[in-house]
């Protein structure tokens, strides 16, 4: 189920993109309502999964030097299983179910290029029904999602 944003949620929401530590108060001074009303909105998009709030660590300052896309094929009745089986690794950041040419993609990081190595042959490898994988290693992140404001 949706959840339809008013103008008040989106501002709310935008303040703590640029900083997900910004006070109730110093948000309601920015937004123009109360603090009450911010907590109880915030409550409210917290609650519903609407928002959650997080610390997004930067890949390469916190040694995760190989980021990795991968594209997988496989039958169309395996794809619920093998995704929830790729999206239980720890390296794994998102997966995601696709049309076109391949039925996942995943990203995942890595420490280093064996690391990757290793993810794809013991772990892939490992997981029966995966027909054909292509990965691309990321020589260069130009924008990544922590810039995008609602």
């Amino acid at each position: 189920m949706s959840h339809v944003l008013d103008s008040v949620d989106r501002q709310i929401i935008r303040v703590l993109q640029r900083d997900g530590r910004t006070s109730h108060v110093e948000t309601a001074r920015q937004v123009g309502v109360s603090e009450a009303t911010v907590r109880k909105r915030l409550e409210q998009l917290l609650s519903t999964r609407v928002i959650r709030i997080t610390a997004m660590p930067n890949a390469s300052r916190v040694g995760f030097s190989t980021i990795a896309f991968m594209t997988l094929s496989m039958d169309l009745a395996s794809v619920g299983r093998i995704a929830e089986e790729i999206a239980r690794f720890p390296e794994v950041r998102t997966v995601h179910l696709t049309s076109g040419g391949s039925e996942l993609i995943v990203e995942a990081w890595f420490m280093s290029s064996e690391e990757l190595l290793h993810f794809m042959t013991q772990h892939l490898g490992g997981i029966a029904g995966i027909k054909r994988m292509a990965i691309s290693h990321v020589m260069r992140t130009i924008k990544d999602g922590s810039g995008w404001i609602l």
